[in-house]
C-alpha cells in the first residue's frame, strides 16, 4: 500500500507522533491548513479561523510554510517523530481507514524507540480508537481533538434543509441567491453522506465499538464549546437552524455553550479519559488555537 505521507524523523528516543486527520479532509489539516477544505471541499478551512491568533510563531517561519501553526509543527519543534497521511478515500468507513492507519504504525515503529502517540482530529480520533483494538503494545497514548466518542447527531440536520433555504432566500440579494443555495445545497450533500451517517449515535460503528481503556495506554481528549462555524451573507451558522429546528429537536452539537458546531462537549470526551479539557473554540479553530496547542504538547512532555 503506498500512501500520500508527511514524515518528520525527530529524535528516536522520544515517542513517534502519528496524526490523523478526519472526516473529507486530508494531511493538509496538519501540515498545511492554508490549503485545507471543509464540509465536502465547499470552503477553505481558514473561512473558520482567527488570522490574528493562529499566525505561527515568526522565528519558525519562512517563505516556505503555512502561516498558521499546528499540533503537528509543534512537535516538530521540539524534536519528536511526527508522520501523518492523506487517507486514500476519506469518506470511506473507518474500518478501512484503520487498515491504513496500520501500514502507518508500522513506519512510526521503525522511527522510534519509546513507543506512538495517536492524535486523531474529529472522526480521526475513532480511528484510533478502532486501531486500539489491536492490541498493539507499541501504542502509548491516544489524543483526540473535537472527537465524537458517544457519536454526533448534526447529520439529522440534513432533514431541515428545505425549510432552511426556504427562511433565508428571501433574505439573500438577487444576485447572490443562486450561489448562495448551492453553497447550502453542498453542505447538506455532505451532511447526508454515508460516511457522516456512520457517526450518528445509533449507527452500527458505535454498535459494534466494544473497546475500553488499555493498560499502558494514556487518553486525553479535548473539546469546543462555541458552535459557530461560518457566516455566509450575514447568515451565521448555526443561528439560521433556529428558525427552522424546532427547541426540542435541536441538537448539543450547535447549541451555544455545549457544542463546536458539528460536535457537542460531552461527547468529545472519552470516556475513560485520563485528563480533558473544553474550549470556548468551534471545530477547526481548536486544532490551531496556541492555548489548546499548548495543554496537549504538555500532556506529552509530562508524560514521555
Amino acid at each position: 500500500m503506498t500512501l500520500d505521507t508527511v514524515i518528520h524523523r525527530g529524535n528516536q528516543d522520544k515517542p513517534a507522533v502519528v496524526f490523523i486527520h478526519g472526516l473529507g479532509m486530508d494531511k493538509d489539516i496538519w501540515v498545511n491548513p492554508s490549503r485545507s477544505r471543509i464540509l465536502g471541499g465547499m470552503f477553505p478551512l481558514t473561512s473558520l479561523l482567527n488570522k490574528k491568533t493562529l499566525l505561527k510563531d515568526p522565528s519558525f517561519a519562512d517563505e516556505q510554510t503555512d502561516p498558521f501553526q499546528t499540533l503537528f509543527d509543534d512537535l516538530v519543534l521540539r524534536d519528536y517523530t511526527t508522520i501523518t497521511w492523506s487517507q486514500e478515500r476519506p469518506a470511506s468507513p473507518i474500518d478501512s481507514v484503520v487498515t491504513e492507519l496500520k501500514e502507518v504504525v508500522k513506519v512510526a515503529k521503525k522511527m522510534g524507540k519509546n513507543g506512538i502517540v495517536l492524535i486523531g482530529h474529529s472522526r480521526g480520533g475513532l480511528i484510533g480508537r478502532k486501531y486500539l483494538l489491536k492490541k498493539d503494545k507499541s501504542i502509548r497514548s491516544l489524543i483526540t481533538i473535537s472527537t465524537p466518542h458517544k457519536g454526533s447527531s448534526i447529520a439529522k440536520v440534513a432533514g431541515y434543509l428545505s425549510p432552511l433555504v426556504s427562511v433565508i432566500n428571501p433574505f439573500v440579494r438577487g444576485g447572490d441567491k443562486g450561489s448562495f443555495s448551492f453553497s447550502i445545497k453542498r453542505i447538506f450533500d455532505f451532511l447526508k453522506s454515508r460516511a457522516l451517517k456512520e457517526l450518528l449515535p445509533d449507527s452500527h460503528f458505535f454498535k459494534s465499538l466494544k473497546d475500553g481503556p488499555y493498560d499502558g495506554v494514556y487518553y486525553v481528549s479535548a473539546g469546543g464549546t462555541d458552535p459557530t462555524l461560518f457566516s455566509i451573507y450575514n447568515f451565521s451558522i448555526p443561528d439560521i437552524f433556529e428558525k427552522v429546528i424546532p427547541d426540542n429537536l435541536y441538537p448539543e452539537e450547535i447549541k451555544k455553550g455545549k457544542g463546536d458546531g458539528l460536535v457537542s462537549a460531552e461527547s468529545s470526551k472519552i470516556p475513560w479519559t485520563n485528563e480533558h479539557y473544553n474550549f470556548p473554540l468551534n471545530h477547526a479553530q481548536i486544532l490551531f488555537d496556541k492555548g489548546v496547542r499548548d495543554k496537549l504538547v504538555e500532556a506529552i512532555e509530562r508524560n514521555f
